[in-house]
């Protein structure tokens, strides 16, 4: 049951953030779109190694992954890419943020993680079965435990949902913001990252962040 439960929760964010991927993707023109999926990477493995609950292999795996396709990336006087890194961090934080499903404390018990059979076919995609009969019905398995989660692309959820509560807030908040100082400190060094820009962007998305929280008291 614990790894079915594991299983079904990893096919539910591989599904999600997919999305997120398509969503950032498409704040850049498509010239773009090779340098945004390279920085995709750098603030993935970036952030993996700053959560305690990352396993040791995926940070590993992650690094590594960077390293190499670094090695075949020339990023040499390329000042878009430093403007792409940033904006994709700002988005990956607000991401985060975001009032919606996936941030809630109650997310699992809404998808009923426990009982959904996606984790058994996300299994066996794992383990090395990958037919196109198998990816539809993750799929559709898939979309079918979102239906319980209705706000999972929203950023509203306070609002829409009474019994929603954010992972994150007023006295846990900090540490997240943070780590996020700390990854824009690296980058800026590595990558040429606009360090101050990052800090300004910081604070207006601290800002809407604190103000949804007073929507949200405000309502209750």
């Amino acid at each position: 049951m614990a790894d079915n439960k594991f299983f079904a929760l990893m096919a539910i964010l591989h599904e999600i953030n997919r999305r997120e991927f398509k969503k950032k993707l498409s704040l850049f023109s498509e010239d773009l779109h090779y340098f945004a999926t390279v920085a995709s990477s750098i603030v993935g493995a970036e952030n993996a190694k700053r959560i305690r609950e990352t396993p040791a292999g995926i940070t590993e795996n992650s690094e590594e992954f960077v390293s190499k396709l670094l090695e075949i990336t020339s990023l040499e006087e390329s000042d878009a890419f430093g403007d792409v890194l940033e904006t994709w961090l700002i988005e990956t934080l607000k991401d985060e943020l975001k009032f919606c499903c996936l941030n809630c404390t109650r997310l699992n018990s809404c998808l009923d993680v426990e009982n959904l059979s996606v984790g058994e076919l996300f299994q066996r995609r794992v383990h090395g079965e990958e037919t196109d009969a198998l990816r539809k019905d993750i799929s559709r398995e898939v979309e079918k435990a979102l239906e319980n989660t209705p706000y999972v692309g929203s950023d509203e959820a306070h609002s829409l949902c009474k019994d929603f509560n954010h992972q994150y807030n007023a006295s846990n908040v900090g540490e997240l913001f943070g780590r996020y100082a700390d990854i824009a400190v690296a980058l800026q060094s590595q990558y040429g990252l606009d360090y101050k820009k990052f800090l300004q962007d910081m604070v207006t998305v601290n800002m809407a962040f604190f103000e949804k929280c007073n929507e949200k008291r405000a309502a209750e």
